[in-house]
């Protein structure tokens, strides 16, 4: 048992299953699934989480039930026979490693997840999503029947394939949950109205499953405590559900969380722990073991919970992707050593073409994992942000001599200035463990240290390999707007904001973060800030779970929003936008204007160098093509593990 962490690496009893722990790798799918069935990778996933440490493994939602399944399938479908031969590998992965698995079953319901059903979407009642197009076709009582069998079906193919448990997926606005909530369930029959109503569904998917699977086989169910939408389920409501499964004597563990699709994968906006006190009231009103999640980023924070009985386990899902070791580096004291999720919902959010991690470039890549180097060398590193400073950390872990120079007094290029935006302080995250582990592994770094290609011609000898992380920097204004200010000087504050002044912000259509770093940054110093952009939308590129917070927010501040306009001419006082399409034209008072039209690569040192010196050269990061923090992290430990 840590002495720092007592509750975390205490054992708990789940049903009839002993765990080592109380951290729980909740539901967090891969897509690394073909027509249904997992592929090796997707196994080799569940494995490295395992290994790291966690008391049990939560699967990502599989499909219990054909009429839910996506089009694209690409989500696991566990009433399917051909995929039974998967399910038991990945069982057998994940029991290697010394630890419990449970699948969790779901059904969509009237949500799409962008891809059509099979079918055709339903629901307890003919209410259309806010999230999708489709008005869902209402079940009868016959469709629910048979909907309850393929969930007990389920439940036993994951039995016979070695699962130890199942956990029914009633959150975030799924099927089940939508039988629950008063704001998707309209019916006046038996399985609507009042809350026992409500809760028909799932009870009778409970005793389903409790009549075709052993007792030994472990029950739980994930439950949202608040949906934080009109007519949602609330934190009372979900106590008196909870109530409901407590009395069914055939639950032995309830998960809670917040939110509904699109909404529960929270970001910097909301704090950490947010869904803590509610799985309190949840614990107290039902007496069920309660696991709890949401932006539970690190051992300090999990053991915080459970020490003020805010549950009984404590689930990480972003965090462990982050870092699969992260339960043994707390249990060995190494929390140093932990690389923290930064909880901005980025890679990790894009299934493209799988799962990934803004900070862990061998999430989803088990296949390209770095092996220990045969000819250990010594290895010059040119740049200190992101790509350079995980280069540095693969290539020393590797067994690498590395020496890093970064022409700036501090570590961490663009992510100093990004983390100081309203809202994304976690950016620094990434810096800090990077400047950590570049410490521990003895990187002799040289801040203040710029290299120009005359520096690098006269060094080249000294190195076996040089990788060139020099970044990029912002594209400036036309010249006839030469007073526009960059995004960074707003960040970083060299350009004053007076309260109460007038700013315009443009993004010639980037639709990503920096644009908006620099409104909420404005806003926040009391100007008035008009936000213009060329892109149809506001925020087009920003991750979906974010862009709703990130709109609610600029409305509290009062920006102005002006989307499919350009800056087209200026005065002392106002600037001129004119619309994309049609050409109306408008005047917006300005006292500053930021322009942000992206970024251009610094790569002389590369581009040049490498025709000047015999020394094998990598270029990674922003010196490449400028672009989004996952792929410098990516191509730093690539150049990394190849050197």
């Amino acid at each position: 048992m840590s002495s720092e962490f007592p509750h975390l690496f205490s054992p708990i009893t789940v049903g009839r299953h002993v765990l080592p722990n109380r951290l729980v790798a909740t539901a967090a799918g891969t897509s690394i699934v073909h027509r249904g069935v997992s592929l090796e990778e997707d196994h080799a996933h569940y494995a490295r989480i395992a290994r790291g440490g966690v008391g049990l493994i939560v699967t990502g939602a599989m499909m219990a039930d054909p009429g839910g399944t996506a089009r694209a399938r690409y989500l696991v479908e566990s009433y399917n026979e051909d995929a039974l031969p998967s399910l038991a590998k990945r069982a057998d992965a994940v029991h290697a490693e010394g630890v419990k698995i449970f699948g969790q079953l779901c059904h969509l319901g009237r949500e799409l997840l962008g891809s059509e059903p099979v079918t055709w979407p339903v629901g307890p009642s003919s209410v259309l999503s806010p999230r999708d197009v489709f008005v869902p076709r209402e079940l009868e009582t016959d469709d629910i029947a048979r909907i309850v069998k393929s969930f007990a079906k389920s439940a036993r193919n994951l039995e016979i394939t070695g699962y130890d448990g199942v956990e029914l997926h009633g959150a975030h606005g799924y099927l089940i949950a939508q039988f629950m909530s008063r704001s998707a369930n309209r019916r006046t029959d038996a399985y609507g109205g009042d809350l026992r109503n409500r809760f028909r569904f799932l009870k009778e998917l409970i005793a389903a499953i409790r009549e075709s699977c052993s007792d030994d086989f472990t029950l739980g169910v994930r439950m949202s405590a608040e949906e934080e939408i009109p007519d949602g389920i609330d934190t009372d409501e979900a106590c008196r559900f909870a109530e409901l499964l407590a009395e069914t004597g055939a639950v032995d563990y309830v998960s809670v969380t917040h939110g509904v699709r699109g909404a529960y994968v929270k970001d910097g906006t909301h704090p950490d722990k947010v869904a803590a006190p509610s799985a309190a009231k949840v614990k107290t009103a039902s007496g069920l073991t309660t696991l709890v999640a949401q932006r539970i980023r690190d051992p300090h924070t999990a053991e915080d919970v459970l020490r003020a009985g805010n549950a009984d386990l404590v689930g990480m899902a972003r965090g462990l992707l982050a870092d699969p070791d992260l339960p043994r580096k707390a249990l060995a004291g190494r929390v140093a050593e932990i690389r923290t999720c930064l909880g901005i919902n980025q890679d990790c959010r894009s299934f493209d073409e799988h799962l990934h991690c803004a900070v862990n470039a061998e999430i989803g890549r088990s296949s390209e994992v770095f092996t220990t180097a045969e000819h250990p060398g010594t290895v010059y590193v040119v740049g200190g942000g992101p790509a350079g400073l995980e280069a540095a950390r693969v290539a020393a872990q590797r067994g690498h001599s590395v020496v890093l120079f970064e022409r700036d007094r501090v570590l961490g290029g663009q992510l100093n200035a990004a983390a100081s935006a309203p809202h994304r302080g976690t950016l620094i995250d990434a810096v800090d463990y990077l400047s950590r582990e570049l410490k521990r592994l003895r990187v002799d770094v040289n801040l203040g240290a710029e290299i120009h290609l005359d520096d690098l011609v006269e060094v080249a000898g000294e190195a076996d390999s040089i990788i060139v992380a020099t970044g990029s920097s912002p594209i400036l204004a036309p010249a006839d707007f030469k007073s526009a200010v960059t995004v960074e000087s707003v960040l970083d504050r060299s350009t004053p904001i007076a309260e109460g002044s007038n700013a315009v912000v443009f993004d010639e259509g980037e639709g990503f973060w920096p644009a908006f770093n620099a409104v909420e940054k404005l806003a926040l110093a009391g100007a008035h800030v008009s936000f213009v952009t060329a892109a149809a939308g506001i925020g087009v590129r920003i991750p979906h779970e974010s862009l709703g917070p990130l709109l609610r927010r600029l409305d509290a501040a009062g920006v102005d929003l002006y989307p499919g306009y350009r800056v087209q001419g200026h005065n002392d006082e106002h600037v001129r936008i004119v619309a994309t399409v049609g050409g109306r034209t408008s005047e917006l008072p300005a006292d500053v204007v930021v322009w942000n039209a992206g970024r251009r690569s610094v790569d002389e040192l590369y581009r040049v160098g490498r025709h000047q010196v015999d020394t094998e050269m990598y270029v990674v990061g922003d010196a490449v093509s400028p672009r989004r923090l996952g792929h410098a992290i990516l191509e730093g430990y690539r150049a990394g593990a190849v050197v």
